[in-house]
């Protein structure tokens, strides 16, 4: 994980930090923010989830008092799966209902926030699971909302095994996080009557479902409801020859169609790979495609995050499967 590399104020040009400066012309280091530095190389091989990570430990950093993170911030360190773009500003909330004005990268929430809604965890300061989600699904859109509130009501949260010490990252596991409960979120929306975006965030609690088994299925049955196709059924086993089961991520009964999205983890990740070769992956993945046609007389479409992600290319994909769209 790349280290915070504390400098000056890059605007003091000092004799001290010279070589800050000769270091981001030269390509060696890379600013985060304003006093704060990675080293470009540790930079460069770094994933989005961990750049993500890095810029708010930064934003943290430099503030002279706790800070407590919100909105996409606090999901961030969670492993709350957002959908669109990381922001590079770090989010706060003032719990009294004022905060300072926004600037240099740091966006304040003047929120007021009740009793349990601020914890620890991972070596920060931030809402707790429950009030992430209610404010993320009032303010980032459905699709996002949606796919956020799956993974927290099934568990299935995602946080970097890395714990921040207020200077550096330390390889620990931050700890486990419980499944967030449906009826606690649905009961912090009536709380809130008349706050802005209530009413999206009701319908993504009312439409999440634990049982998609990521965020591109997440993501997919979303577009799928927003595109108006018919709803599928989740996680549909069928028998096999030898005694087990292939389970698909949607199925169509009524249109004998079954829906599959495909990530790249599926077949890069180790965890997933469970011994094998990504070879060997996708050629268990084209006999459980043939098994699924031919022994059971389904169309079976495949999509990636790409298609995912556009739904004129979704549409497009399961229309040419079959599907017809039911609702405008």
């Amino acid at each position: 994980m790349p280290q915070l590399i504390l400098t000056s104020e890059e605007r003091v040009a000092t004799a001290g930090d010279r070589w800050v400066h000769r270091a981001v012309e030269a390509g060696r280091l890379v600013r985060v923010r304003a006093g704060i530095h990675v080293d470009a190389a540790e930079w460069e091989a770094a994933g989005h989830e961990r750049r993500a990570l890095i810029r708010v430990a930064a934003g943290v950093r430099t503030r002279r008092q706790n800070a407590v993170l919100t909105h996409e911030s606090a999901a961030i360190v969670l492993g709350i799966p957002i959908i669109g773009a990381r922001p590079e500003a770090v989010h706060l909330v003032s719990g009294t209902g004022s905060a300072p004005r926004n600037q240099r990268g740091v966006v304040w929430h003047r929120e007021r926030l009740g009793d349990g809604e601020v914890i620890e965890y991972g070596g920060f300061l931030l809402t707790s699971p429950e009030r992430t989600l209610f404010d993320l699904a009032r303010t980032r859109g459905f699709r996002s909302a949606v796919t956020g509130i799956d993974a927290a009501l099934a568990g299935r949260y995602e946080p970097l095994p890395v714990t921040f010490d207020g200077d550096r990252f330390v390889d620990q596991e931050p700890g486990d996080i419980a499944a967030v409960d449906r009826a606690a979120l649905t009961a912090r929306i009536d709380a809130a009557a008349g706050a802005r975006g209530i009413r999206s965030a009701r319908r993504a609690v009312e439409f999440a479902d634990p049982r998609s088994a990521s965020p591109g299925e997440s993501l997919s049955r979303a577009q799928i409801h927003l595109l108006g196709f018919p709803p599928p059924e989740l996680q549909v086993g069928f028998a096999r020859a030898d005694g087990g089961e292939d389970v698909t991520d949607f199925h169509w009964p009524e249109y004998a169609i079954a829906g599959e999205f495909d990530g790249f983890v599926k077949y890069h990740r180790e965890q997933y790979l469970h011994g094998m070769t990504p070879e060997e992956v996708v050629w268990l993945e084209k006999e459980r495609e043939r098994r699924l046609r031919r022994g059971h007389g389904l169309e079976v479409s495949r999509w990636v995050w790409d298609v995912a992600l556009a739904p004129r290319l979704l549409k497009a994909e399961l229309i040419a499967a079959g599907l017809p769209v039911v609702r405008r």
